[in-house]
């Protein structure tokens, strides 16, 4: 779980730190930069599966508007399923050409902070100000009798060394970013290059393939099928046309003591679009991290309420962390005050805060809902209470 991310120098986000809940639903205006903030996240998992820019990146302007030579910066503290130790990831990037200019793992244990390894490119003496600045050096190498060469992304290439093995693997695998089209599920690619289910769910056949072979685990896919049943009481099985070379998805209704076998791709988009959010959480192995964008487009708003349920259980069921962006009221009625953060833009720049304090405890008090933030009240940032680093 991500407890809390600073970015800096990414597109809005000039310096933005921002304390993460087991579920935290963004809300705000259009062009706030609560895309943004997303992009942020799936650029950093992307940059250290890829070991660099990810070549979607290279076609557009990820770099701060307001501050372009400012180098881009992620900073991300978070723990482990089964883990109690916190660790803390950085990595600074030249605002010009694409090389490191800081990485470091640090954890913390009983005795005090550990760094696990940390390269930086050093600054030139003061003295000598057009001295060439020296090439990235390890300030503290990993403890590894042949450590690589500095320079290049250094986790993700330390085996052995397991403290870099978990936090490469749950900054990587551990998190799903999911903004899903409105033709999901309609025709399924092998993506061998992505962990768990793809960002727009083009291998859905695999990841219920993975599912229904689980044996040490049949009750997630009859849990799926029941949630399914609260949309659409006829729903008995959903599962792929054949197990050894799956090429579509049957969704099987009962009719009196009969099972109509009907092809996903007769389901209305809705109901394609619902399916896809379970099966992201649903997934095995399940992330630490799913993160949804606008998980309401193109759902019938009565099963925004069975969603948001489904969203608020993930944590507690070890399904992962939820954040996700919103826009709608029926959605954003099934979460909490603590559970929502404010995005804004303020002179160009993203600020990203709790909600102001009257309006926390309106809805504490039942005297706001906080779908009504969408259609009362305009949500406002708590005073002095901005998340940015100082």
């Amino acid at each position: 779980m991500i407890h809390r991310i600073r970015i800096q120098n990414f597109k809005s986000l000039r310096d933005v730190t921002v304390e993460l809940s087991p579920v935290t639903v963004f809300i705000g205006k259009s062009g706030t930069g609560k895309t943004n903030f997303v992009s942020a996240i799936r650029f950093l998992r992307d940059y250290l599966i890829q070991g660099g820019v990810p070549p979607y990146a290279n076609q557009q302007n990820w770099r701060c508007a307001t501050n372009p030579k400012g180098p881009p910066e992620f900073s991300v503290e978070f723990t482990i399923s089964g883990m109690n130790t916190p660790f803390h990831y950085t990595l600074r990037l030249s605002s010009e050409r694409d090389y490191l200019l800081l990485e470091e793992l640090s954890c913390e244990t009983e005795t005090g902070q550990k760094i696990i390894f940390s390269q930086a490119k050093p600054r030139p003496p003061s003295s000598s100000p057009l001295q060439v600045s020296p090439s990235v050096i390890w300030q503290v190498p990993p403890s590894l009798i042949s450590p690589p060469e500095p320079g290049a992304l250094a986790l993700g290439r330390l085996p052995g060394l397991e403290e870099a093995v978990l936090a490469y693997t749950a900054l990587t695998a551990g998190i799903g970013v999911y903004n899903f089209p409105y033709d999901v599920l309609r025709k399924s690619e092998t993506v061998s290059s992505n962990f768990g289910l793809a960002d727009k769910g083009e291998n859905y056949l695999q990841v219920l393939r993975q599912l229904l072979t689980d044996l040490q685990d049949i009750e997630t896919p009859k849990a799926m099928v029941a949630t399914l049943q609260c949309l659409n009481p006829t729903i008995a099985t959903i599962q792929p046309n054949s197990i050894q070379q799956p090429q579509r998805v049957i969704v099987g209704h009962r009719l009196g003591e009969k099972i109509l076998p009907l092809d996903l791709d007769q389901e209305s988009d809705g109901f394609r679009r619902f399916f896809a959010h379970l099966l992201a959480l649903y997934q095995k192995p399940s992330k630490q991290t799913l993160v949804f964008e606008e998980p309401e487009n193109g759902i019938y708003p009565a099963a925004l309420k069975l969603l948001g349920g489904e969203f608020k259980a993930a944590p507690d069921a070890g399904r992962g962390q939820v954040l996700l962006t919103t826009h709608s009221p029926m959605l954003l009625d099934e979460f909490s005050d603590e559970q929502i953060r404010v995005v804004e833009l303020v002179d160009l720049e993203t600020r990203i805060g709790p909600l102001a304090q009257d309006q926390r405890e309106a809805l504490r008090e039942q005297l706001l809902h906080p779908g009504e933030l969408f259609t009362v009240e305009t949500p406002r940032m708590a005073a002095g209470e901005v998340e940015t680093a100082g």
